[in-house]
């Protein structure tokens, strides 16, 4: 099997922010922004406490909320939000949310080169 030079790098990385502390998931934030600024192949996926960071209205870091807003400047479409609870909070309307399942979640990460977890 042989790369085209265009694709020759690139890597499917999967990040999964589920921490509850603001470090981890501003150092999870800077790895996707790192991988997508390189030209890497990033899904981002936010879980647990790190879904506040997708709600409308601001919840914790609000430099973090914010940084989180340019992720379609590093090529970084979609955010997804992981979870089987609630449903009822706004989604922030400056990202494109897309929810996912366990099954979706898995599939993505049978398919990923890089799996990192914060």
């Amino acid at each position: 099997m042989s790369d085209s030079p265009d694709t020759a790098c690139v890597r499917k990385w999967l990040l999964l922010l589920s921490g509850a502390g603001d470090i981890s998931l501003r150092a999870g934030t800077d790895l996707a922004l790192a991988a997508g600024a390189f030209g890497q192949s990033v899904t981002l996926v936010l879980a647990g406490d790190a879904l506040k960071l997708l709600y409308s209205t601001i919840e914790g870091d609000d430099a973090l909320w914010r940084l989180l807003g340019s992720l379609p400047y590093y090529d970084i479409e979609s955010v997804h939000a992981l979870h089987g609870g609630d449903t009822s909070r706004a989604w922030r309307d400056d990202l494109n949310i897309v929810a996912m399942s366990y099954a979706e979640w898995h599939a993505a990460a049978l398919e990923a080169d890089i799996l990192v977890h914060y």
